[in-house]
């Protein structure tokens, strides 16, 4: 029987990789401490990248009257494309945030005093369980806040995590190949030959390419984009950066519209960016319904749902206690190829990791071509507009 998760649409897919077991669990035991009692699986997760789940531990020595049960999360990885020393990128990162008081869930260490651990052709981690609400869970990536106090709160978060990062002394890039979010693309000086030398130097996307066309009206597109953006875009200070905060990666106090954030999780595409590329991200992500984007015959796009509420919030509160960002007046147009970089490797790891066709087909055109095309469409420019009103008056300057 197939295990459904989150794909690509709206619809659950069968996962490509399978639940963790309690065998599995069982095994960690040897390397993991917290573990030693009774284990019951509680969550499995639906997302599509790996596996976790939530268990329930019960020491081997509670009685009956004994509540001395804890809960630890556990993610599982091929490492294929994740191995050990990838995930210690992203924990020293992530302990650095808990340093400076951000909430982050807290890592565990194994008996071999690290924090990633690799176990036949898997690397795992655990976590002792985030604190708060999982409002989201069952929320795909790309779908909108529940209201515009969410995303204020969102806003804020990703502000105070920005201002956190600076202090992080670590300057070195993502180890891992696949699955990596980054701006190499968008900081070269010729972006479609840097998308051309991207493509001839990966044998999986030089594969995929002599199959299926690399769309020039796309390449136009985004040629155009960043000759207004890219002498600007160079000037950026450069962050470690989450590059992932969607509504589902955020815990919550409580299961209201007040609710505040109490954990930030998931920093798997977490790398060295700049604070505008997360924030363009995080706006690309979360305040555009793209999972009803369908174009038409005509090669027009239907009016799909886009939260200003949520926009307006998020920006308002971000912009309050973010770190001065130079050139900010470059986001709305950022924002229609920022996601190119994520979007080439995404493509790289769905025909070279997982073999899934189908999904690397929807990775390119329905997400890397269709996205840019939208923004250059009717709605999609009025988008960039609204977001440029929000933005303060001095830092709305004509892009040259």
């Amino acid at each position: 029987m197939h295990v459904l998760g989150h794909g690509m649409g709206t619809c659950l897919e069968p996962k490509d990789w399978p639940h963790i077991t309690l065998n599995e669990l069982n095994q960690l035991k040897a390397h993991y401490a917290v573990l030693h009692g009774q284990l019951e699986i509680v969550w499995r997760s639906p997302r599509p990248f790996s596996s976790a789940v939530i268990v329930h531990v019960t020491p081997e020595h509670a009685d009956a009257h004994t509540k001395n049960t804890a809960q630890f999360f556990i993610k599982r990885s091929h490492g294929s494309f994740r191995n050990v020393d990838d995930l210690l990128q992203e924990h020293l990162f992530i302990q650095h945030l808990a340093d400076q008081q951000i909430c982050v869930p807290k890592l565990i260490t194994h008996t071999e005093n690290s924090t990633a651990l690799a176990m036949g052709e898997w690397s795992y981690e655990i976590f002792e369980r985030a604190q708060g609400f999982d409002l989201y869970a069952d929320q795909l990536s790309w779908k909108p806040f529940f209201n515009a106090c969410h995303a204020a709160k969102a806003g804020q978060m990703l502000a105070r995590m920005h201002r956190a990062a600076q202090g992080f002394s670590s300057r070195n890039e993502r180890s891992a190949k696949y699955l990596v979010s980054n701006q190499k693309l968008l900081e070269s000086e010729d972006l479609v030959s840097a998308i051309r030398h991207r493509i001839e130097q990966s044998p999986a996307l030089k594969a995929y390419f002599q199959q299926h066309v690399l769309d020039e009206n796309f390449l136009t597109q985004a040629h155009v984009i960043h000759q207004k953006i890219k002498s600007a875009f160079h000037h950026q200070k450069k962050i470690w950066t989450h590059n992932d905060l969607h509504a589902s990666n955020l815990l919550w106090s409580e299961n209201s519209s007040n609710a505040e954030i109490s954990s930030v999780i998931d920093f798997g595409l977490c790398d060295y960016n700049s604070a505008l590329y997360d924030l363009a991200v995080t706006i690309e992500r979360n305040f555009i319904d793209w999972l009803e984007l369908k174009k038409s015959d005509q090669g027009d796009y239907n009016t799909i749902y886009i939260d200003q509420k949520g926009l307006q919030a998020f920006i308002q509160s971000y912009l309050k206690q973010a770190p001065t960002i130079e050139h900010l007046h470059i986001l709305p147009e950022l924002i229609k190829i920022v996601h190119l970089d994520f979007a080439f490797s995404e493509l790289e790891y769905f025909i070279d990791i997982t073999h899934n066709l189908n999904h690397a087909n929807a990775a390119y055109y329905d997400w890397l071509i269709s996205h840019t095309d939208w923004f250059c469409q009717t709605q999609g420019q009025a988008f960039s507009q609204f977001l440029s009103k929000l933005l303060p008056v001095r830092q709305v300057e004509l892009i040259e």
